[in-house]
């Protein structure tokens, strides 16, 4: 049986996408952005998969980076749509949390997401 947790997070930013077949989305715009990290593996004797703490100060360091800030200037992120926002997160988690399972990023205004999982 698989034991998973998630944390959820938001943050909002603005992004232009030149590449998009969408006129509006070559315009600077902005989006809140809905994030859940999901943590699987072994309940520890401590009762824990992983402490919440630690995945909330992991959050909030990544959250910092981009809580309004202009995605396009953020290193490493490339062209920021949906699923290279998604991959980008993936490799920040993935170096602290080696049991993470996936990530589902939203745009909810949109009706959009993107999942990145194992």
């Amino acid at each position: 049986m698989r034991k998973t947790i998630s944390k959820c997070f938001t943050f909002e930013a603005a992004h232009f996408l030149n590449h998009s077949n969408n006129i509006k989305n070559k315009n600077i715009h902005g989006h809140s952005f809905h994030v859940e990290v999901f943590i699987s593996g072994v309940i520890g004797k401590d009762g824990f998969i992983i402490d919440f703490s630690k995945l909330e100060k992991d959050i909030h360091k990544i959250k910092e980076k981009l809580d309004h800030n202009f995605l396009n200037d953020i290193d490493g992120l490339g062209t920021p749509t949906l699923e290279n926002i998604g991959i980008w997160l993936w490799s920040l988690f993935i170096k602290k949390h080696s049991n993470l399972s996936q990530i589902v990023i939203k745009r909810k205004s949109c009706g959009e997401s993107f999942t990145i999982s194992k």
